[in-house]
């Protein structure tokens, strides 16, 4: 069988052996997919230094035949995103980013743009732009990308800016600034349309909150 590539960022690493991770990634290609990455656990060996969450990765994989759980033959590392780890703030951000794409997709879903724009909030992060009105553009952007739009309910001043700023670029949402009021008041509106179509939260949220601006 001949091995499939793909470009992929790492959402989630799952220890499933003393030496092996089974490891989530949103790619390009193939949209939210798993593999098996056999020895990945171990302090020496080919996979040291290539996976790690956030990572953005180019990866060869022998495709399963009975599932949806890959095997992983080989990655090569396209961008670490190192900085972004050397604060909590950055961290935090790349979480939940990583962890609201995941909630929101499906297995082996392609979905391209959506992956163009996770590689894009990362850089964003790694740089300091994390602001909380890129990350509430990301909110709406996914939704969006998945389907489904907020439900503005009522015509007040915040949500209508809010619809603006659904319709920004990446770049121009990391240029809004919102008051500590605004950031509240956004979040509420937006969250409730994002329960209603997703279900629940990532358990990130409340730890992206503490050290948002």
């Amino acid at each position: 069988m001949e091995a499939l590539r793909a470009e992929g960022i790492v959402l989630r690493k799952q220890p499933v052996t003393e030496s092996s991770l089974v490891v989530t990634w949103f790619t390009r290609e193939a949209g939210k997919l798993k593999t098996m990455a056999k020895g990945a656990r171990r302090l020496k060996g080919p996979w040291v230094g290539k996976i790690d969450l956030f990572y953005h990765d180019e990866l060869l994989y022998l495709p399963s035949r009975r599932g949806d759980l890959h095997l992983l033959t080989d990655c090569f590392v396209v961008e670490a995103h190192r900085r972004l780890r050397e604060s909590v703030a950055g961290v935090a951000a790349a979480a939940y980013a990583c962890e609201l794409v995941e909630a929101i997709t499906e297995v082996e879903d392609a979905q391209s743009v959506m992956f163009e724009e996770l590689a894009g909030v990362l850089s964003a992060v790694e740089g300091g732009g994390a602001t909380s009105g890129l990350m509430i553009w990301f909110e709406m952007r996914l939704m969006t990308l998945a389907g489904w739009r907020p439900q503005w309910r009522k015509p007040s001043g915040l949500e209508r800016a809010l619809q603006s700023l659904a319709g920004a670029t990446r770049a121009g949402a990391q240029r809004v600034k919102l008051s500590e009021a605004q950031v509240r008041e956004a979040r509420e509106i937006v969250g409730r349309s994002w329960v209603e179509a997703v279900g629940r939260w990532p358990r990130s949220r409340a730890m992206w909150e503490q050290f948002s601006r």
